[in-house]
């Protein structure tokens, strides 16, 4: 373990631990993208794209998001990020109605990459994007982590082309050919 990994484990533990952060998850989660031997010791800037993964021999920009993550920087074209690589853990309340008690569905995909313009078209053609409002002022848009179809697209695609994501892989334009979802 190199001295950077050691660091961005130091620093997943620390946003882990700040529960009054709501996007503590998405700083983990970017930190454990990193390549093994990236130089990479904090969370990128926003609009600034998160890792580098390996595709045709080249490194190219990659987003790393979880959940309900924002999106505006890849939706205008600022983030220049060839690549997704998208994460979901989300539970479902369900309230109680006359026939049925209250409950729960836990919805997880693993860590998936994703060519960007496709996981922004599934995002559209999903209704999963909502505006993010602050103080009663939209200030920007984001995932829709509930939206039952983008788990449905977001598993087949699993299924289908067994796109996970691994921080050591080297991806290559044929993995990709062909690939809906």
């Amino acid at each position: 373990m190199n001295k950077n990994e050691k660091i961005r484990i130091a620093k997943s533990a620390e946003y882990l631990a700040n529960t009054a952060d709501c996007g503590r998850f998405g700083r983990a989660f970017e930190m454990a993208c990193a390549r093994p031997n990236s130089r990479k010791a904090r969370v990128s800037a926003q609009g600034r794209a998160d890792v580098s993964v390996r595709f045709n021999g080249r490194y190219v920009p990659a987003e790393c998001k979880t959940n309900g993550g924002r999106v505006d920087d890849l939706l205008n074209g600022t983030n220049k990020s060839k690549f997704v690589i998208y994460q979901l853990t989300f539970t479902q309340k369900h309230k109680a109605t006359k026939k049925h008690d209250a409950w729960e569905e836990v919805r997880n995909v693993p860590a998936v990459i994703v060519p960007t313009e496709l996981f922004l078209n599934m995002l559209r053609e999903c209704n999963a994007l909502k505006e993010v409002a602050h103080d009663g002022v939209v200030d920007g848009i984001a995932i829709q982590p509930s939206s039952k179809k983008m788990f449905e697209r977001l598993t087949a695609y699993i299924e289908n082309y067994e796109l996970t994501f691994r921080n050591d892989m080297d991806y290559e334009s044929w993995m990709f050919e062909g690939v809906v979802l």
